[in-house]
């Protein structure tokens, strides 16, 4: 068994503290890490966070039944919520992944076994104890009845090898199975899962038993509302707001009800929200890295689109730096053609890209006149931008406008030429590159993506298994090339969320890499805990 030996324990907060930083994420064999058995490092740092009666969050959408069968896949919004109810063997922190459940782990050597030491303690929301047998059946279970946000396709089988221990040996080494899939999958209760057939139709009262920090008082799906209560017997800290709600409120509407003092935290991806609440006593605004992509998402399968030039031309076409700074008010973080985001560790900067050039395109057009049609949400501003700039190359770009479940349905049956999507999930690992085009992908807005180019599958399939990252970089960089000169996807540009606070109530705090697998949203419950 092989057990990670590379420790950081420089960071300032306690002597003998052992850190997995993002320089180590790129640098070792991240996959086969095991054995951190020391007191999780968060917990030695003091808190910033009020204890409040009540916290409010101001959201967009209605997310679904909180269980991991009927949480709603259209964002990562319902995944999140689940994060408070459920718990899973990994989390990540400020620095990088860290032990939860699982207080320790090792890995075999070939990355085909993980051993994982279960946290003595925990319970169940109804007060029964969670074991390694737990750990176990969740997996099994989620082979038949998979969670709705991310697969576990990759595990072979979960055994529970004493009340405290399970072994999980997967089908092929998978390099993202502790951030992907043991940071992200709930671990369900045996107790109250095993005997339901059908955990989609499953109403039962008890399906929102977790072991989190939280438990669910009321869910009201006609108005998109959630009522959670602090779990007094949580395993893992106190929680610091007695009572979470979570309700939707409309884009043009949720800066405002944050000052007006009906919401205590609320988000918006207009940059101007930092000038507009810069001489607020009260209010602050928390920026968060750019893990949000805007794209086209193209389908090669149709003519025009089947000729590389003519979605090369589209590129060179949109002044994309333009797009951004209009639509978002600030500063352009113009998407790399490779995908990944800019900023992020996997990016590839030798990709080829694709300037503001509109000569060039007329070029790659030879004077040919064309007409495309483009699926877009009903308030999305990018396409009224778009329109002029491609006229300009002899492209006619015909908007179609639709809503979020038909646009969904368009581009999982294949449906369309181009449609404009916005979404999470591209800062963290980049097996996501894999699942787009595999077709693995949860995330409704991140359907569509078609290619089919044997070289990009086989380094897809390849890096997903190397455990090294320096050896995997290479095929991932390799991928990012593929993908800017096919352009299966044209990157407009990546997005910073502003979180707009009452410190005085709750105060987001960033994640490496984006929560979960990827998601720049603040409210890790580890910003939700006091130890």
């Amino acid at each position: 068994m092989r057990r990670w030996n590379e420790w950081d324990e420089g960071d300032g907060r306690g002597k003998g503290v052992r850190t997995f930083t993002r320089r180590q994420a790129l640098a070792t064999t991240a996959a086969t890490f095991g054995a951190l058995a020391l007191p999780n490092r968060w917990a030695l740092a003091q808190t910033t966070q009020p204890q409040v009666d009540l916290l409010r969050f101001a959201w967009w959408s209605e997310v679904g039944a909180p269980t991991p069968f009927q949480v709603s896949t259209v964002g990562p919004g319902g995944a999140v919520l689940l994060s408070l109810l459920y718990d899973t063997l990994t989390w990540k922190d400020g620095d990088g992944i860290i032990p939860w459940l699982a207080t320790e782990w090792e890995g075999s050597a070939d990355g085909l076994t993980y051993t994982f030491q279960i946290t003595n303690g925990a319970l169940w929301h109804d007060g029964q104890p969670l074991t390694a047998a737990d750990v176990a059946f969740s997996f099994s279970y989620y082979a038949q009845h998979p969670f709705r946000w991310m697969g576990t396709d990759v595990v072979a089988a979960a055994e529970a090898t004493s009340d405290r221990a399970v072994r999980i040996a997967l089908k092929r080494p998978y390099a993202a199975f502790l951030e992907d899939i043991c940071g992200v999958v709930p671990i369900v209760p045996h107790h109250i899962w095993e005997p339901v057939a059908d955990p989609i139709a499953y109403e039962g009262a008890d399906r929102y038993v977790g072991s989190g920090p939280y438990t669910l008082a009321e869910y009201d799906a006609t108005n998109g509302a959630y009522r959670l209560l602090a779990n007094e017997r949580y395993w893992n800290g106190r929680p610091l707001a007695s009572e979470w709600r979570q309700f939707v409120v409309p884009a043009e509407a949720r800066v405002q009800i944050v000052q007006q003092g009906e919401a205590d935290v609320s988000l918006s991806n207009d940059a101007s929200v930092r000038d507009v609440l810069a001489n607020d006593a009260r209010l602050a605004v928390f920026e968060t890295a750019p893990l949000s992509i805007v794209r086209l998402v193209v389908n090669p399968t149709t003519p025009p689109l089947d000729r590389v030039e003519v979605r090369q031309a589209i590129a060179y076409a949109l002044d994309r730096a333009q797009i951004a700074e209009t639509v978002t008010r600030g500063p352009a973080i113009v998407g790399g053609t490779g995908v990944v985001p800019p900023e992020t560790p996997w990016y590839n900067p030798a990709v080829p890209q694709y300037g503001f050039d509109q000569t060039r395109a007329e070029e790659l057009l030879g004077g040919e006149r064309l007409t495309l049609s483009l699926i877009a949400d009903p308030n999305a501003r990018e396409p009224d931008l778009m329109v002029p700039m491609l006229e300009a190359v002899g492209i006619t770009l015909n908007v179609q406008r639709a809503d979020a479940p038909t646009r969904t349905q368009l581009l999982t049956e294949g449906n369309f030429q181009l449609a404009l999507t916005s979404h999470i999930g591209v800062g963290a690992d980049p097996d996501f590159l894999r699942r787009w085009y595999a077709g693995e992908e949860a995330n409704a807005f991140a359907q569509g993506s078609i290619l089919a180019n044997a070289e990009f599958t086989a380094l897809a399939d390849e890096q997903a298994t190397i455990l090294d990252p320096a050896a995997r970089r290479p095929l991932v960089d390799r991928m990012q090339v593929i993908l800017a000169e096919q352009l299966p996807t044209i990157v407009l540009y990546h997005r910073r969320f502003y979180w707009v606070h009452d410190p005085a109530v709750f105060t987001p705090t960033p994640t490496w890499g984006g929560l979960m697998n990827g998601i720049p949203f603040p409210n890790n419950k580890l910003a939700l805990l006091a130890r």
